[in-house]
């Protein structure tokens, strides 16, 4: 039996708004000590994903793979359990590789063995390692955590009895929203029942979708804020052109203007009116003009910052054309941040470092060589303020 290796991480993160017959999952691999060149490709399809388990395994190698019904981005990179995150044990692993999607990744595995686990480890059959053998172990509930601590128990077990083992992470669809109603199931486990998006369209111009619109008084909490409905959106086409586009989103209790600029392939919010009244963001939207974006919660602030209005789990796109079937967004483009404190931190030190170093070598090399030398015998030398 080999000792315990330090194993290689490969993290495939990506999350879309995909139908039932393309899912874009993400994908967590790890147990295998050699890397293999994975290219930055932002979409990986089944024939790809399938060539880089390939890679990573042999006639020898043991393949389990721990799927959950849903899993996207959000779930891994904001799932919280008492400030730390829910994968504290996938997180222990040293090496990782970070990938956008990767389509349907079950597709790429055959004369696979299915097992059923239940919330405290119990399997429906018993897993015996097998050279070349896939077994795929279905998660039950959304509990990250505990799938996290019972997952890392079978694998170290499985680890024991194979001499190669690799263990794959993933989900059979995508979750298009991590929102709180998901985090209260899984802190308090109670089933709450999913909200179903709202989804506004303007043909051939604009298509939003989104779970709560909330209006009011910025102080307050989201969930204290009132919602309001909005129902119906129009083009105006005396603020549009080939380039600019005005979204009128009214409803009962509030009237939106969403206005769009196009320039050089891509798209941007320029300005945002809710009742007549302006409302800024704090960052820039800006980005490819084929792509949607996608947030959990778009926050839009008067100058003052005394009133707020609150998207909450929206995917909006401008300048799009419908197919004629069934509507589709673009490739999504999420608000999350990409930059963690500690990156920051580093930066801020190398930086740091630069500078001394640059001032260190640059009076370094402004030291001259002595050109004239005292003789004991002679005359002392005199140095002049010219010289």
């Amino acid at each position: 039996m080999k000792s315990n290796r330090t194993f290689t991480v490969l993290l495939l993160l990506g999350a879309t708004f995909g139908c039932v017959l393309s899912e874009n999952v993400p994908v967590f691999i790890w147990g295998k000590s050699s890397v293999s060149y994975v290219p930055a490709l932002p979409q990986y399809a089944t024939s790809e994903f399938a060539a880089l388990v390939e890679s990573q395994a042999n006639a020898d190698t043991f393949t389990v793979v721990f799927v959950e019904e849903q899993l996207s981005t959000e779930d891994l990179t904001q799932c919280k359990l008492n400030t730390q995150t829910c994968f504290r044990n996938l997180a222990k692993e040293e090496r990782k590789s970070y990938l956008p999607n990767v389509q349907e990744p079950l597709a790429a595995f055959e004369d696979i063995q299915s097992v059923d686990m239940s919330d405290d480890g119990t399997l429906s059959k018993p897993i015996v390692p097998k050279g070349g053998a896939v077994v795929i172990v279905n998660l039950r509930g959304d509990d990250f955590a505990s799938h996290d601590a019972l997952i890392s128990s079978l694998y170290n077990r499985l680890r024991q009895e194979s001499k190669s083992i690799l263990a794959i992470y993933t989900g059979k669809t995508t979750s298009f929203r991590y929102s709180t109603l998901v985090r209260h199931t899984r802190q308090a486990k109670q089933d709450t029942p999913a909200v179903e998006p709202k989804i506004i369209t303007v043909p051939n111009e604009f298509i939003v979708a989104y779970e709560k619109f909330r209006a009011g008084d910025a102080a307050a909490a989201n969930e204290e804020l009132p919602e309001v409905v909005l129902d119906s959106a129009t083009k105006n086409a005396e603020n549009s052109s080939a380039e600019t586009l005005q979204i009128e989103i009214k409803g009962p209790g509030g009237d939106l203007k969403l206005n769009f600029l196009l320039t050089q392939g891509s798209w941007e919010i320029v300005g945002v009116t809710y009742n007549n009244e302006a409302y800024y963001l704090r960052h820039r939207v800006h980005l490819n003009q084929y792509f949607s974006y996608h947030c959990n919660s778009l926050e839009y602030h008067t100058i003052d910052l005394r009133k707020r209005i609150v998207f909450e789990q929206i995917q909006l796109q401008p300048f799009w054309e419908w197919s004629g079937e069934e509507f589709r967004f673009g490739d999504s483009w999420d608000c999350v941040g990409f930059t963690s404190p500690g990156i920051l931190t580093g930066l801020f030190l190398v930086t740091i470092f630069i500078i001394i170093g640059s001032y260190g070598i640059s009076w370094m090399m402004d030291i001259r060589t002595m050109d004239r030398y005292d003789d004991p015998k002679g005359k002392t030398i005199t140095v002049t303020a010219a010289d």
